[in-house]
């Protein structure tokens, strides 16, 4: 059986970044997580708390921010691994950035 995160219409590059989320799913204040990838459309997140599917979440990582909806959300260990459709194309913001500097 194939899962969301398998079925990648384009290319995902590996990082691993200290980001800062944002979610109503993870009451009280902002917490960290590392972004495991990203692509044109998405990213994941190694986070320690579940984030359901449908959840509105934002991303902070420097001085980009991106918001996104999680698309699936896994156990990975003791944690969980979870993929985020974002609504700006992560080189979209990114080249938007540089235009700013």
């Amino acid at each position: 059986m194939e899962t969301n995160m398998n079925r990648r219409s384009r290319a995902r590059f590996k990082t691993d970044l200290t980001v800062v989320v944002t979610s109503t799913e993870i009451p009280g204040e902002p917490v960290k997580a590392r972004m495991a990838d990203l692509s044109v459309h998405g990213l994941s997140l190694i986070l320690k708390k579940k984030l359901h599917i449908g959840s509105c979440v934002k991303v902070e990582w420097g001085c980009l921010t991106f918001t996104g909806e999680t698309i699936y959300c896994e156990t990975h260990g003791k944690e969980f691994l979870a993929g985020l459709k974002v609504e700006d194309s992560v080189y979209e913001t990114a080249r938007n950035l540089r235009t700013y500097q």
